[in-house]
């Protein structure tokens, strides 16, 4: 069964630009291997110094959520941790068929 979800995703604490671009291209790896790559808003921001996935106005389909989420969860935050060790992760789901 497949249920709707919007995915937002920020990684604070970043040292530097540099540091933001390298867990960018870390976590669009993740999105590219989870199939999310073109479904979700990847950005890096200058003020604060920060990257942030979101899904834009319609939510995204995911088949078998509690198992998938859990992966996906863990390989974000082993990518976060691979390109900025000291950043802090932030991540929630939205389930809008609930409300």
């Amino acid at each position: 069964m497949s249920v709707n979800v919007h995915l937002t995703l920020r990684v604070d604490n970043l040292e530097s630009l540099a540091e933001a671009e390298a867990v960018k291209t870390a976590l669009a790896e993740v999105l590219r291997a989870h199939g999310l790559d073109g479904q979700v808003n990847l950005r890096k921001f200058r003020e604060p110094i920060s990257v942030k996935v979101t899904t834009g106005r319609w939510p995204v389909s995911v088949r078998g959520f509690g198992t998938w989420s859990d992966a996906f969860e863990k390989d974000a935050k082993k990518a976060v941790a691979g390109a900025a060790p000291a950043a802090a992760v932030d991540l929630e789901w939205g389930h809008p068929d609930d409300d």
